[in-house]
């Protein structure tokens, strides 16, 4: 009977250990040999797959100064932050299937760190991040670099920004050969001049996005400018209706026979309850006629705001 209750009391005495923590060491089963000695894991965590995200990333549209989303599914590597691995997409740019987007990281740009503080996240790239797009003039600063450069700084901001992880993005350059006084992102950057003042955080510019506001601002300006080639590439290559838009050159040949636009106001406009549907009420001006109030119908396709080319040519036409 004593030798019954002595070895009730152990156990109740081993559970009471096991619940308070006192144990001087983990359970055999939960420790793993490795080439610095014994490790805590659990068995469940060995046997994980990488975690797969859907994330929106922003790219450059065409020639534009906006950037355009892409929605992708990402592999997070085990210990690899959300952050690290959305920095690490924009740099390696669009998917192929989208020969619109196109990257705005220089070559051999790579993330180093990414790091939280409060709402700033502090991303870390290596010198290659000041260098050179492999098209640039390497004699003077160059217009077209600045804007790219203005781009990739957004982009950033843009995508990390939606997914909620920050509210503002400093960005840091490590330079190994270089002593500097500290790695944030000097002002000569954007142009390539010795500005050495410090850019401040990043922060979201609706501005530099494909909203539907500014998508239906550059149809308007590519119809009043007669740039046919950028107003065809904002019409849906399939309409709500099934129809299918022209091919480049007969819709070249619609446009330029249509009325000529003089001017134009925007309102702001709302998007629909399923986000694939966007209006806005535009006021038109071509020659003596103004025409208020009209519709303009924006439809999403892979993410980017289009309008329909049979009702593009109805509202050039005054239908």
């Amino acid at each position: 009977m004593k030798k019954r209750i002595a070895r009730a009391a152990a156990l109740l005495m081993f559970c009471a250990l096991l619940l308070t923590g006192c144990m001087t060491s983990p359970p055999d089963a939960l420790l793993r040999e490795g080439t610095e000695g014994q490790h805590l894991i659990s068995a469940s965590t060995a046997e994980l797959s990488p975690d797969s995200r859907t994330i929106t990333l922003y790219f450059r549209y065409g020639a534009s100064a906006y950037l355009a989303p892409e929605q992708r599914e990402i592999q997070l590597k085990r210990n690899e932050s959300l952050e690290k691995a959305m920095v690490e997409a924009l740099i390696q740019g669009p998917d192929a299937s989208d020969p619109a987007l196109s990257a705005l990281f220089p070559p051999g740009t790579e993330v180093l760190a990414a790091t939280a503080q409060g709402d700033t996240l502090f991303i870390t790239f290596n010198e290659a991040f000041l260098g050179r797009y492999a098209d640039e003039p390497t004699d003077a600063a160059s217009s077209e670099g600045t804007l790219r450069r203005q781009l990739c700084l957004q982009s950033l901001a843009a995508a990390l920004t939606e997914e909620g992880l920050c509210t503002q993005v400093q960005v840091l350059v490590y330079r190994s050969a270089v002593q500097t006084a500290s790695m944030r992102l000097q002002k000569g950057f954007l142009n390539r001049t010795n500005d050495d003042a410090l850019l401040p955080p990043v922060t979201r510019d609706e501005s530099c996005l494909l909203t539907p506001y500014n998508t239906a601002s550059l149809i308007l300006q590519a119809w009043q400018d007669q740039d046919w080639p950028t107003l065809y590439d904002l019409t849906a290559r399939e309409g709500e209706s099934g129809t299918v838009r022209a091919g480049e050159q007969n819709a070249f040949a619609a446009f330029a026979a249509a009325r000529s636009l003089t001017g134009y106001t925007l309102s702001p406009g709302n998007v629909s309850f399923d986000g694939q549907r966007a209006v806005l009420a535009v006021s038109l001006e071509t020659g003596d006629q103004t025409t208020q109030g009209y519709p303009l119908l924006l439809l999403r396709e892979e993410g980017v705001w289009k309008m329909d080319y049979a009702r593009l040519l109805n509202m050039m036409k005054g239908n």
